[in-house]
C-alpha cells in the first residue's frame, strides 16, 4: 500500500476550512472571462456540449480545484503536475511579517524519467 502524503494543516483564524472555502467562492467568485480559448478548446473536442455547458463544467473544475487545495488535500495530475498543495508561510519584508501563500508543484515522475 502506498503511504499517504501529509501536509501541515493550515487554521484560518476565527474560521474552519469549509466556512473559509465558503467565502471564497461567495468573495471570489471564479469567472472565465480570460479563459474563453479554453473552452473553445474543450468545445471543439466534444461538439455534442453546447459552449455553455462546457463554461459551466470548466468553472465547476476549477471551484472544486480552489476548495480541495483550501482544505488541505494535495493533487496529483500524474502527467500534467504532481503533488499539487497549498503551502501557507510568513514573508518577512524589514520587520512586517505577512502572511502569503504559493502553490507548490512538483515534476511529475515520468517527466523526471525522461530529462
Amino acid at each position: 500500500m502506498k503511504k499517504v502524503k501529509t501536509i501541515k494543516q493550515f487554521q484560518f483564524k476565527d474560521q474552519t476550512n469549509q466556512e473559509m472555502v465558503d467565502y471564497l467562492n461567495s468573495k471570489y467568485p471564479i469567472s472565465l472571462k480570460h479563459n474563453e480559448d479554453l473552452i473553445n478548446r474543450v468545445h471543439s473536442r466534444y461538439p455534442l456540449l453546447e459552449k455553455s455547458e462546457v463554461g459551466v463544467i470548466v468553472k465547476a473544475i476549477f471551484i472544486s480545484f480552489r476548495d480541495l487545495l483550501v482544505l488541505g488535500k494535495i493533487l496529483n495530475f500524474n502527467k500534467l503536475f504532481f503533488d499539487c498543495k497549498l503551502h501557507f508561510f510568513e514573508h518577512k519584508k524589514g520587520v512586517v511579517i505577512f502572511p502569503s501563500l504559493k502553490v507548490k508543484i512538483s515534476t511529475p515522475p515520468i517527466l523526471k524519467k525522461k530529462l
